[in-house]
Parts: C-alpha cells; sequence; structure tokens
C-alpha cells in the first residue's frame, strides 16, 4: 500500500479513536499489524497526536479561553485546580514508567484484556453509577488515576474519565468536558516528550502536515458526535464493540 493512503489511513483512526472510549493506541496497533503497515517513524506519531490535540482546542477554544483569560474567578480557579490535582497521576506514570508501558506496545494478548478491562469500565458507568456525586477534589484524583491507567495500550483515556466520572456520580455533560480539558496537558505533555525522540527531517514536511491536518479533522468531528452520543446516555454501549474487538486481539495477534 501506498505510504501516502497509510498515513491517510492511520490519521484517520487516530482521529477518530482518541476520542471514542475505544482506545487509539490499540486500534493503531491492531492496524499495523492486520493490514500489514510497516510502524510510520515517529514523526508521523508525534503529528497525528498533535492533530488531536488541535481538535480538542478547537472544539473547547471558548472553554480554554475562558480559563486563560479569567483564571482568577472562583468557577475558573476551581476547575483549574481539579484539572492540576487529576492530572498528576498520568504525569507521573509517564515520566517514571515510559520504557516498561512502550514494550507493551508489541503484545496482543494484553491488547485482548485492555479491550475487555475498558468495556467492563464502561459497562459499570452505566450500572454501577452513584446516586450523590463524590467530592470534587477526591473525584478529581480518582479521574486522573482512571487517566494514568490509560495510558497502556488498549485502554481508553477517553472511556476511562468519562466513565469514572460517571461512576462518581458527576453528570454527563461535565464528565465530557472535564475528560477532554483533562486531555489537553496529557497529550501535549505526550507530544513534547515524543518529539525529543525524533530526527526531524525537511523532506517529510508535506506528509507531516497532511497527517497533522487529516487526524485533527476527524477528531472534530468524533467529538462532535460523541457528545450527542454520551448526552443521549449512550456511552455504554461502546462496550459492545470493544468484546468482539477484545477477542479478535487474541485470535488475530
Amino acid at each position: 500500500m501506498p505510504f501516502l493512503l497509510q498515513v491517510v489511513l492511520l490519521a484517520v483512526l487516530q482521529g477518530v479513536t482518541e476520542f471514542l472510549p475505544v482506545s487509539s493506541s490499540g486500534h493503531l496497533v491492531l492496524a499495523q499489524k492486520l493490514l500489514g503497515f510497516s510502524a510510520p517513524p515517529l514523526a508521523y506519531d508525534v503529528c497525528f497526536h498533535l492533530g488531536t490535540l488541535l481538535a480538542v482546542v478547537a472544539y473547547f477554544f471558548r472553554d480554554l479561553r475562558e480559563l486563560a483569560l479569567r483564571f482568577h474567578r472562583r468557577e475558573n480557579f476551581r476547575l483549574l485546580l481539579l484539572l492540576a490535582v487529576a492530572t498528576l497521576p498520568a504525569a507521573a506514570v509517564g515520566l517514571l514508567f515510559r520504557g516498561r508501558i512502550e514494550s507493551l506496545f508489541s503484545g496482543g494478548s494484553f491488547l485482548g484484556w485492555a479491550f475487555w478491562f475498558t468495556a467492563a469500565v464502561l459497562l459499570a458507568s452505566r450500572f454501577l453509577r452513584r446516586q450523590r456525586p463524590f467530592p470534587d477534589l477526591a473525584a478529581a484524583l480518582l479521574i486522573g488515576v482512571a487517566q494514568a491507567v490509560a495510558i497502556l495500550p488498549g485502554i481508553s483515556r477517553s472511556g476511562m474519565t468519562i466513565a469514572v466520572a460517571l461512576l462518581l456520580g458527576l453528570s454527563f455533560d461535565f464528565s465530557f468536558r472535564f475528560s477532554f480539558l483533562l486531555s489537553v496537558p496529557a497529550v501535549l505533555g505526550a507530544v513534547i516528550l515524543e518529539a525529543g525522540d525524533v530526527p526531524w527531517r525537511s523532506g517529510h514536511a508535506p506528509m507531516l502536515a497532511l497527517g497533522t491536518a487529516v487526524a485533527a479533522a476527524t477528531g472534530l468531528l468524533a467529538l462532535a458526535w460523541l457528545r450527542r452520543v454520551a448526552l443521549r446516555d449512550h456511552f455504554h454501549r461502546f462496550a459492545w464493540y470493544l468484546i468482539p474487538l477484545g477477542a479478535a486481539a487474541f485470535l488475530l495477534l
């Protein structure tokens, strides 16, 4: 398959699955192995993540502008504090265990279990939800722990953070918004860490720009669709997709 088509397909896959609760990392591993793609250079992975970061910034631009320009307001300061607390677990895990986590991306059996684990958490968010919201700081920390767990391949970051927020009794609207605002420092940190390892070459610039743009565009569409799905109380139904996907990972990898 031409490399251009590989880049476009992987960028679309990244843009869609980064935001849906199905694990972008797991899907990229499956796609590369099942479709016979050679792993693209790290620069492309960086640009795919940059594209999804741009999608979040564009979608939540008003929220981010409000937080940046009026951070001193009580509600904004409270939200920034909660986001800071929720960011700490993933930052610590990513910095301390980065090498060990990357080694898991080659394991097909691990992916199968990870898909099933995500499915179980999604189903729990529908049937085991608390009736009263959890205390703010405790809830933020637990959502942050969920994001840290989702660093593992096959475990969805959006799925874990939104599902845990719902389990703690928070609303769909707040859970969706908090999850993706929380993704900004997480994805930005990952981009910065990965970018430092890339031997950048100017000849790849057009393809890298294409991959970034495609991931951003598909990411925006996925975000808009997910919000409608989540607010209709159908979020847990993504589990019915992940269960056979996990079985496929066991059988095919």
